[in-house]
């Protein structure tokens, strides 16, 4: 009975209300900017909410039985000080993912405030206090947990879900890139000084085991992922971001076992975490500026720049950065051009397509006869 309690406190707390509402604000407004941009959403799939889920549950199980395990513990201060920056860094996810930065630097301050011992401050009727001896390893280890549940956010192959976004190039010619953002708020269950309860909630379960007291808590963690790819195939890009967060995530772990016997540490690792999560970052950004792929738009053909999800496109392979050369026999260079060739048959598609490695291919397939503009594909407009 306790434990509903428990449960029952996480669902009350803003950042799980607010993520709710803002992943749907997430998949709306990627619905309405396609249809803005190509005159219909690529994929209506919710994929959004069920990734939402999916990692939630993740974060629950794994992240959970790493820090029960572990013993991780924060003060409750550091726990709303936590959560505040996060329903910032959720409201400010449109334009942009700050999940790591908020994180990084609440958790950063947390440990200054603890080695300065500028340790607490009023709020309301609280008194919230930053000091703990297990404070700086547990910082790092919640950092560690962070970068294995967003590991887990990017496992999937999501280059489909990829949404094109279309910008003005040289020479007057325009150029596709591809933008691709996900979030989740995982319940982690931690631990929690047991004077927190006694002073504040007397009803909460206080557990012991050898000797010690202890409460159980579950922090809304807010885990998020964006890329923009221009030059490269977007999974290339999301396969290495993975490989570094799992290289985050260990590395964490690691100096969080040595802050726990040198708490000292704890304001170097976090340095270090910090300054190495940055690197990567850039080293995305150098990865995509060497890649090859250019989607930019050609008069030697149709440039394809998506394609919709469960189409004839898509069964007869046809993939982003494509150009199709010819429809149904007849040579294409535009938009125009290429629906007035599948007019000429409505039940059939024909198309010579020349991919990005510079490769002549022949692919056909049966097409809707009552919409031959359903074929799926994405092009300049």
């Amino acid at each position: 009975m306790e434990f509903w309690k428990i449960i029952l406190t996480y669902l009350i707390q803003p950042l799980v209300w607010v993520g709710i509402i803002m992943a749907v604000i997430v998949y709306r407004q990627r619905l309405a900017k396609e249809r803005r941009f190509f005159r219909i959403a690529i994929d209506r799939d919710f994929y959004e909410g069920r990734h939402f889920l999916k990692t939630a549950i993740f974060g629950l199980v794994v992240g959970s039985i790493i820090s029960l395990l572990a013993g991780l513990m924060l003060t409750f201060g550091t726990i709303v000080f936590i959560e505040a920056v996060a329903i910032l860094a959720v409201l400010l996810l449109p334009l942009g993912d700050l999940s790591l930065a908020t994180l990084w630097l609440a958790i950063l301050l947390t440990n200054l405030l603890n080695l300065t011992n500028l340790t607490s401050f009023s709020l309301g009727t609280f008194a919230l206090s930053f000091s703990g001896s297990m404070l700086p390893a547990s910082g790092l280890l919640l950092l560690g947990i962070y970068f294995i549940i967003r590991a887990f956010l990017l496992h999937y192959n999501k280059s489909t879900w990829f949404t094109p976004k279309v910008k003005s190039g040289k020479r007057g010619r325009r150029v596709a890139f591809y933008n691709w953002k996900e979030f989740s708020v995982i319940p982690l269950i931690l631990l929690v000084p047991t004077n927190v309860f006694e002073s504040q909630w007397s009803f909460w379960p206080v557990l012991s085991f050898n000797g010690h007291s202890f409460g159980l808590f579950i922090l809304p963690l807010l885990v998020a992922a964006s890329l923009k790819v221009f030059k490269e195939e977007p999974q290339v890009i999301l396969d290495n971001f993975y490989k570094q967060s799992i290289t985050l995530g260990i590395c964490s772990i690691i100096a969080a076992g040595i802050s726990a016997f040198y708490p000292i540490a704890s304001l170097l690792g976090l340095l270090f975490i910090g300054g190495l999560a940055l690197y990567y970052y850039f080293q995305r950004q150098r990865l995509d500026a060497k890649g090859k792929r250019w989607y930019v738009e050609t008069n030697d053909g149709v440039r394809v720049i998506a394609v919709i999800p469960d189409t004839p496109a898509a069964k007869m392979g046809v993939q982003k950065g494509d150009i199709i050369l010819d429809c149904n026999d007849e040579e294409v260079k535009n938009e125009s051009e290429l629906y007035a060739a599948l007019q000429k048959n409505s039940a059939y598609c024909h198309l010579r397509i020349r991919t990005f490695e510079g490769d002549l291919k022949i692919t056909e397939s049966a097409i809707y006869a009552d919409g031959p503009h359903e074929i799926g594909l994405i092009l300049f407009q």
